[in-house]
Parts: C-alpha cells; structure tokens; sequence
C-alpha cells in the first residue's frame, strides 16, 4: 500500500517551522524526505523515549490504579479476582486485557502494569502523524500535530497510569488514519473498502476499552453519509473540496460502508468479552453480552464518586488548576487555548467553503467534549477532556494552513512548537514524579 501523496516527506527538524511545503515540492528534493511511515515510526520512538523513564515511579498502585490492575492480574490468573475495588465488569475488558499483556511480559511490577500504555500512547503519537499527513497532505504539519501531541500534557500523564482511557485514544487516532486513508488515498476498491471497514474495527474495539468511543463513531456516520450524499449531487452547485472523498465514498459502496460503520464496530466490540467470559465461566452468547453491558450501564450511572476530585465539564477548556491526584494534571494552554482558537478558525473556514478537515475535527471535538452535557453519570472527572484535547492539538495544524507561514519574521508553527514544549518542560517535574527536591525544580504548583 503506497500513500497517495509523493512517496516520501520532510523529516528535517525545520519541517517543524515550514509548514508551507506541499507534497509537490517534497516530490522534487527526494534526498531530503523519508517515507511517512519511516517518519511515524521516529515520532513513536521519541515518545517512548520520553514516556518510559520513571515509569515504575510511584512505585504503588495511585489514582484508578486499583481498580484495573488486579482484573489485569486475574486475565493472567485466568480466574476472577477475588477482592475487586470494583466489580468485574464495571467496564469493557479490552483495556484490562492489554494491561495483562504488558504484566505477562514485564512482570506484575510498577513498570509492567504501565508499559502497554506507554506503547500505546507512543503509538498514538505515530497515528497522529499519519492521519494529520493524510488529512492535510502537508508534511510540515503533520510533524506540528505531532509534536504537538508528543508534548501533550493529558498524553504524558495517560499513558503513565494503568487506566484504560491511553488504550481508548490509541484506537480511536488509528480508526481515523484508517478512515481518512480511505476517503483520502489512490487505492484500489478492494484496499480502500478494507481500509473503511478496519476503521469501523478500530472504533469497535475504542468501544471495548471505554464506550467513549461511539462519539467517534457518530461523526464517521456523519461524514460518510454526507459525503455520499454530495457524491450523488447530480444539480445546483457542486463542493469541489468534497469532490474526491465523496467519489471515493461512492465507490466503497452502501452495503460496506453499513458494514464498516455497524457490523465491523459490533463484532469487534462483542469479540473483546470473549476472553472474560471463559474467565468467569460464563456462555459467550447474545444474553450475557445484554446483560454484561446492562449491568455497566447501571453500575455507571449509579456509583458514588469521589466529590473531591470532580470537576463540571464546561470548567475544562480553560481549566489551569492541576489535578493533584492524578500526576498533577493540567491542560498545555498552548494546545487547550490555542487549540480553541484554532476551532474557531476552523468553523468559520468550513462556514466559508465546506472543506472535509476543518469540519472533521470540528466535529470529533463537539462530540467528544459535549456527550458530557447529557451522560448521566454522577459525577465527572478532569481527565475525560484526553480526547478532546488531542484533538485540540490537530486543530492546531489545520488552522495553520491557510495562515502565513510567518509573522514579523517568526515562523508561528514553529512558535507554536517551541511554546508547547516549554509549558510542558516546566509541568514535567511533577508529572513524572521526581523526587524532591527536583519535582519543584521549576516552580511547584501552589
């Protein structure tokens, strides 16, 4: 499979600061570019690089950590846990069962129960540049969005803590390269229907970590049948921007894109409760899936939360005040406000002339930040604004690319990166849990 773009993009570290290079003149300098993927897979390694040390620190289990590391175990034990915090199924299993590969692997430590989400986040940084790259076709942002990411406050502290929301986002960026590919890429029928319905997959499987996912999944519904309905526009005025991805929509089909957008997230999201029903000696059948996910429905809706550490949803955005308990955690304002900026761009450019990546965000931000308006759940915590957040970060990058590339001699994608980077050094101490006096080596939260 070959990207539809030239072959090869920028990996210089001035890409960073040259967002106005296209894919054209990529195509003319070859000895300076590297394939898209050689260059996701640099952004993931520097996101391990960054994410692994410390990791093992604190050195017991903080914050949720209870109540997922030892269902973790007991997918080891292959038996139930015999203490839950929380009962067995008070949310999707996926997540619990990538932690226990990651124990199985790295022992039932510190650093075992927080390494599969340390990989996924990396992960989670190269899918960034890769559906940034094939969203925009521009190289140059496609390196901002991930450098955007990589220095992405919520990012660091996720994917450090053995919860499930790093595994939720990991599927979720890897469900839109899938998507985007598809709508995006000059690739046969064949590929790109595989491609469509590998995103649906990747949504289902969001699912099986938390069901935050079917926010997502509502926007692919959107999109795709928007796009469909622009591929049938046979009168009036035609949305040259839409043209190619709804010709592509068109060509994948009704009955795959149904397939890809209902049965594909199904399956997948059924397939994950395979595992926890031999577990605890329980049929896998229609039934007890209804009433496994009856049960957390319930179980949700109805537990008593912590009335300490919960926060109103529409205090997030703006939000600076850490969240002590859980590494203190706090927005990068360079992505948080810049990010909302950024959206305000981004509508009034989609207002202006409809185009496919200012309303994609647009929406998967609106979606993913107002489901917390009507989920009825008692109370709500600082850190469900994860995936808004990053992509906050995406935005970024696709505001920038109708801007001038500079302002009074200073390049802003290059600004941009340089600030996030800063935020994020001075908020590192304390969110990797250095020892003192060194957690304060830059200020200490007051």
């Amino acid at each position: 499979m070959q990207f539809s773009h030239s072959s090869s993009v920028p990996i210089l570290p001035a890409d960073i600061g040259s967002i106005s290079v296209s894919a054209e003149a990529a195509a003319t300098s070859p000895h300076r570019y590297l394939h898209p993927v050689v260059i996701a897979t640099m952004f993931a390694l520097a996101a391990l690089a960054l994410l692994l040390p410390g990791i093992g620190t604190p050195t017991k289990m903080f914050f949720d950590e209870p109540y997922f590391v030892p269902e973790a175990r007991a997918f080891i034990q292959g038996k139930p846990n015999p203490a839950p915090d929380a009962p067995p199924l008070a949310k999707p299993p996926l997540g619990k069962l990538i932690m226990a590969v990651g124990m199985e692997l790295a022992g039932d430590n510190p650093f075992g129960w927080r390494i599969a989400g340390a990989v996924c986040g990396a992960l989670t940084v190269a899918g960034v540049y890769l559906w940034a790259y094939l969203l925009l076709e521009n190289s140059g942002l496609a390196v901002l969005a991930a450098g955007l990411a990589l220095f992405n406050n919520f990012l660091f502290v996720m994917s450090r803590i053995a919860t499930v929301d790093v595994f939720l986002i990991f599927f979720l960026v890897w469900s839109l390269v899938a998507y985007t590919a598809a709508l995006s890429m000059d690739v046969g029928v064949c590929t790109r229907r595989t491609l469509f319905c590998s995103a649906g997959v990747l949504v289902g499987l969001g699912g099986a970590c938390k069901w935050n996912a079917i926010d997502t999944l509502a926007v692919f519904f959107l999109v795709t049948f928007a796009l469909l309905l622009v591929s049938r526009h046979t009168g009036g005025h035609p949305i040259p921007s839409l043209t190619v991805s709804a010709r592509h929509v068109e060509q994948i089909g009704v009955p795959v894109l149904l397939s890809g957008l209902i049965i594909a997230p199904i399956v997948s999201y059924c397939l994950a409760f395979w595992p926890v029903c031999r577990i605890i000696h329980r049929p896998f059948n229609f039934h007890e899936l209804a009433a496994m996910n009856l049960f957390m429905w319930q179980f949700n809706r109805t537990t008593l939360v912590n009335p300490f550490i919960i926060s109103h949803w529409y205090s997030w955005p703006l939000n600076l005040s850490p969240m002590r308990a859980l590494s203190y955690l706090v927005g990068n304002p360079v992505i948080t406000w810049g990010g909302l900026a950024a959206l305000a761009l981004c509508l009034e450019r989609f207002w202006k002339s409809i185009t496919l990546p200012e309303g994609l965000v647009f929406l998967l931000f609106a979606s993913n930040y107002l489901q917390w308006i009507v989920t009825p759940q008692k109370g709500l915590y600082y850190y469900y604004y994860y995936p808004c957040v990053i992509f906050l970060g995406v935005s970024m990058a696709v505001a920038l690319r109708s801007l001038p590339a500079s302002l009074f001699g200073l390049r802003l994608s290059l600004v941009v990166f340089l600030a996030s980077a800063v935020f994020f050094v001075r908020c590192y101490p304390q969110m990797a849990h250095l020892e003192s006096p060194w957690d304060c080596l830059f200020g200490c939260w007051p």
